[in-house]
């Protein structure tokens, strides 16, 4: 009469592990408009600074933001993975983050490319650099004298992803790293590697 619900046991497959890094760049374009928005509004309090000063903190914002939501989304699939392959949910796959960053960063492949055919170089251009926002400063600067520059923004997420990953499966707090500083003589082994 009634179908049984089949409770999701967690698992994150490969097409929500991309969408979940994908997600960080259109967060990153949500991110760069209110921070925009307010390093622009310092003017009215009269704050003047340069044009490319604002340029930089608004890149150098939506950057921070882009590596602290990737790391931290991947780290937390890395260690739920880690459960679950525990508990022989799931089988281990070592190439799951660098498979999952690599399709994310399609829709940014398309567009480098679109950046480099002459008929399609203004279009492609000004996407990618809402896109790749975080890199928007350095490309403005490049554009011109590296044509492949377009290239250089689609490796951070096939780096940052599997590293965070890793660490996360293997339980390694890079925060507690960061944040504590354990005493040299009680030196715990932290992680499970």
């Amino acid at each position: 009469m009634f179908k049984r619900k089949v409770e999701d046991s967690g698992k994150t497959t490969l097409f929500r592990f991309t969408c979940r890094i994908f997600y960080a760049h259109v967060m990153s374009i949500l991110i760069m408009l209110v921070v925009y928005f307010l390093v622009d509004n310092l003017k009215l309090i009269g704050l003047q600074q340069p044009g490319s000063l604002y340029n930089l903190a608004v890149t150098a914002a939506c950057l921070l933001f882009y590596l602290a939501y990737v790391y931290v989304q991947c780290w937390r699939i890395g260690q739920r993975d880690y459960n679950l392959v525990l508990y022989k949910h799931i089988t281990y796959n070592k190439w799951k983050p660098l498979l999952a960053a690599a399709f994310s960063q399609i829709p940014g492949l398309i567009l480098a490319v679109l950046a480099m055919i002459p008929s399609t170089r203004e279009l492609g251009r000004s996407v990618f650099s809402v896109f790749y926002f975080y890199a928007s400063w350095l490309l403005a600067r490049l554009k011109d004298r590296l044509p492949f520059i377009y290239f250089v923004p689609l490796l951070l997420p096939l780096v940052l992803a599997p590293a965070a990953y890793h660490m996360g499966y293997r339980g390694i707090y890079l925060a507690n790293k960061l944040v504590y500083k354990m005493p040299k003589g009680k030196k715990d082994k932290q992680g499970r590697a």
